[in-house]
């Protein structure tokens, strides 16, 4: 104790004398001692703490690391020093006194982060609006009040304002490199390019694990836990979408087959081309329920949406061979699967129908199949690639192909719009709204 003692009194003589002239007196020193020597004396590191000035500082020189990994060290030194000293009062909060000018400075940091929230599209905040107002409401009900015992009140205000200073580190004061845009992308970062693995999988899977592999590579150069929880959700929704249909088909075609003239066997004992194709249908179905509960208890069950967890299985996935591949084509598999099983139900219901009835029956299945599947190609070109509203065609050059099936998918809306009641007021103005849309996309 006694060594303490004098190292303490060491270090406040030489305060006063190298101090500067506005030097304050609220300080708070910092002693470490660690054994290191052979004969077992122990070494002191120290630090103090201003408080009046939010900085720490040593009176010597000292390289000061900054806390942000993210750093480049183009920010000045004296804004590392204050995020030390904001780490200092989160380790030791009963050091610190609460008062008005802390508390409005942070109220307000937390009313700009919250207005920039809800008007800006690519936002500086890491935290959405509703973890902003728990912010905000939990600093309103600090009052001022100098050094407690238990210091939660200002362990609260030490954390929220060595968050903001970090983010500050981190991007730059919001330049171009913004460490906290969610949706930033870098505009150096490479597009993904689909391996010989994903070109040859991509007609079979119909193109969707390519689209879950474009938004996996996205999240290399541009992670959040944000946007790694957004994915998950969405795969998610998709394996229980895919879970509940692929239910409802299965009984479908297994009620199907219950139908004599259906399941029905040859002499021989062979069976149909359309039994067979109808059995692929239901190995199908079951492949993608199985797939779906397997994810949801590999992934969703243990937590796939924790940092610590997400963290683990991106860099998995992109340190191993077509490891990104591989998991856009686990994450599609349920509903591919699912359209596998719908397309085979649907051709053996076909080829039973037209081989197996009259031409009383075919003529008006043959019109219904040629309505749905010009609806589902319409439906197909109307939505188009995700880069298809960048990209406007000119009428004049488009093939009289296209110009026809633009008028076969457009003849119904159209139809409906000319029967509509031309003295409704509601009706008029939507009228009146689709025409000024119209000269709108013309202009632009």
């Amino acid at each position: 104790m006694s060594t303490i003692n004098g190292v303490i009194t060491q270090l406040l003589r030489d305060l006063k004398e190298r101090a500067y002239p506005d030097a304050d007196s609220d300080i708070t020193v910092v002693l470490d001692s660690s054994f290191v020597s052979a004969d077992q004396r122990p070494t002191f590191g120290y630090y103090f703490a201003s408080h009046s000035h939010n900085r720490v500082f040593w009176l010597e020189d000292f390289n000061l690391a900054c806390l942000s990994g993210e750093c480049d060290g183009s920010m000045e030194s004296s804004s590392c020093a204050e995020t030390q000293y904001w780490k200092h009062c989160e380790l030791f909060p009963n050091t610190l006194n609460i008062t008005e000018v802390v508390i409005h400075e942070l109220k307000t940091i937390l009313v700009q982060a919250s207005a920039d929230r809800v008007t800006s599209k690519f936002s500086t905040s890491p935290y959405d609006g509703e973890n902003i107002s728990t912010m905000l409401e939990l600093v309103n009900n600090i009052e001022p009040q100098s050094k407690s015992k238990d210091g939660r009140s200002a362990w609260t205000i030490a954390k929220f304002m060595l968050l903001y200073h970090i983010g500050i580190l981190r991007s730059s004061y919001g330049q171009s490199d913004d460490y906290f845009d969610i949706e930033y992308c870098e505009p150096n970062s490479e597009p993904y390019r689909r391996s010989i693995l994903m070109a040859i999988l991509s007609p079979l899977m119909l193109k969707s694990a390519e689209i879950y592999a474009e938004e996996l590579h996205s999240l290399r150069d541009n992670f959040s836990l944000a946007r790694w929880r957004k994915f998950v959700n969405k795969v998610d929704i998709s394996i229980r979408d895919s879970n509940l249909l692929a239910t409802v088909l299965l009984s479908t075609s297994i009620g199907f087959l219950a139908i004599g003239s259906v399941d029905s066997k040859s002499a021989d004992g062979s069976r149909s081309g359309a039994q067979i194709v109808i059995y692929c249908s239901v190995i199908c179905s079951i492949g993608s329920i199985i797939i779906g509960l397997v994810i949801f208890k590999q992934y969703r069950a243990k937590g796939a949406d924790t940092p610590a967890r997400a963290i683990t299985i991106l860099k998995r996935i992109f340190r191993e061979r077509y490891g990104l591949e591989r998991l856009a084509v686990i994450c599609s598999l349920p509903y591919v699967l699912l359209m596998w099983s719908l397309i085979l139900f649907s051709i053996a219901f076909c080829d039973i129908t037209f081989s197996r009835t009259d031409v009383a029956t075919r003529t008006p299945v043959a019109v219904a199949i040629s309505l749905v599947f010009v609806s589902v190609f319409g439906s197909l070109y109307t939505a188009g690639p995700p880069d298809k509203e960048n990209k406007i065609m000119d009428p004049l050059k488009c093939s009289g192909w296209r110009m026809i099936g633009r008028q076969i998918t457009g003849f119904i809306p159209a139809a409906c719009r000319q029967l509509r009641k031309s003295d409704d007021p509601v009706q008029c103005a939507d009228n009146q709204g689709d025409g000024d849309m119209e000269i709108g996309l013309k202009t632009h």
